[in-house]
């Protein structure tokens, strides 16, 4: 989907404390995610799950108690979203994976907020990374890539064979 607005201009619209720039900017959110297909609509959840997680990790930089909160709180919501748009009956073993996931994130990110953990927090932007990339690539009809990437501290290696993973991944939502 191509963005009719430069990332630039928005940023500046939301930094404004115009209500009329807040209206039009929400509208504009409000058409993307109505418009988009089901595969950019996870996109969208993981785009959003990196860039607070990244306010999280400068939050604890910075030791802006509030800052890493509130953003260590939104990722934790947006996991919580994409574990309830799980469909398990189509999924598979893949959205009982991904579930697994979603939930070792979540609680990295509880972990990272009480223990004020970067490393925490680095290990879930590396995961969210590694599958908003192979989301991508259903998106654009391609085979997601063969990863060789350990994940959950080397208990489940992305692109292993398993029974039952030969299901497709954009079924499991």
């Amino acid at each position: 989907m191509l963005l009719l607005i430069s990332e630039e201009r928005l940023h500046a619209m939301i930094q404004q404390n115009n209500p009329q720039n807040k209206q039009q900017f929400n509208k504009y959110l409000e058409t993307q995610i109505q418009t988009a297909s089901p595969v950019q609509l996870i996109c969208m959840l993981y785009d959003g799950a990196i860039k607070f997680a990244n306010l999280a990790l400068i939050g604890i930089k910075e030791k802006n108690i509030e800052k890493k909160t509130v953003n260590i709180i939104k990722v934790e919501n947006i996991l919580n979203e994409l574990r309830t748009s799980l469909n398990f009956d189509k999924g598979g073993e893949i959205a009982k994976n991904l579930d697994k996931l979603y939930e070792y994130m979540y609680t990295c990110m509880m972990e990272a907020n009480s223990n004020d953990d970067p490393a925490k927090i680095d290990n879930v932007l590396k995961i969210l990374s590694s599958l908003r990339e192979s989301w991508i690539s259903i998106s654009k009809g391609q085979a997601p890539a063969q990863q060789k990437q350990t994940v959950m501290q080397g208990t489940v290696k992305q692109g292993t064979k398993t029974p039952g993973t030969e299901e497709r991944l954009d079924l499991a939502c």
